[in-house]
């Protein structure tokens, strides 16, 4: 069964710390898959300019979740026109992370060069990097370190809702 599709982005923010780009929570009964990434940057080229960070896709389940907080929740837009608004809800680019007292589930780890850019599309295979509401969990894009110096990035994830 395939749902509707939905961008999140943010655009032009500086990034200094380790943080979340994106923070998906779906509603309930509207399971949500991650489908792809796009992030890259403008103010850093070159190769002196250049950092190497590693990033990673997780699921957060249990009871208690604390979501971050620093960035701001963009309304997912349906890349089908006329489609119904996103039931999820999404934010993006949290300094402070969220953090789980459940289950912290790492579904893909990776890094990406800056000047190059991160395009994450996976094999339809894996896809089933599903999440819905009865777990009471997010599934986020998180970055894992700092990058060595302010780096003006923009990105979008392509969210499926299901339901």
């Amino acid at each position: 069964m395939q749902g509707r599709i939905y961008s999140v982005i943010f655009d032009n923010v500086a990034v200094t710390v380790a943080s979340d780009f994106f923070e998906l929570n779906p509603a309930a009964d509207k399971p949500i898959r991650l489908l792809a990434l796009d992030i890259g940057q403008t103010n850093r080229v070159g190769d002196a300019n250049e950092d190497m960070l590693r990033w990673s896709i997780n699921r957060f389940t249990g009871a208690t979740l604390t979501s971050g907080s620093g960035g701001s929740a963009p309304t997912p837009q349906p890349l089908n026109f006329g489609d119904a608004a996103a039931g999820f809800t999404a934010e993006v680019n949290n300094t402070t992370v969220a953090t789980t007292s459940g289950t912290n589930t790492t579904l893909h780890v990776s890094t990406f060069n800056t000047r190059v850019g991160l395009l994450w599309v996976p094999p339809p295979e894996c896809l089933g990097m599903a999440l819905d509401s009865s777990t009471h969990g997010v599934l986020l894009v998180r970055l894992l370190e700092a990058p060595s110096a302010s780096t003006t990035m923009s990105g979008t994830a392509y969210v499926e809702e299901l339901g």
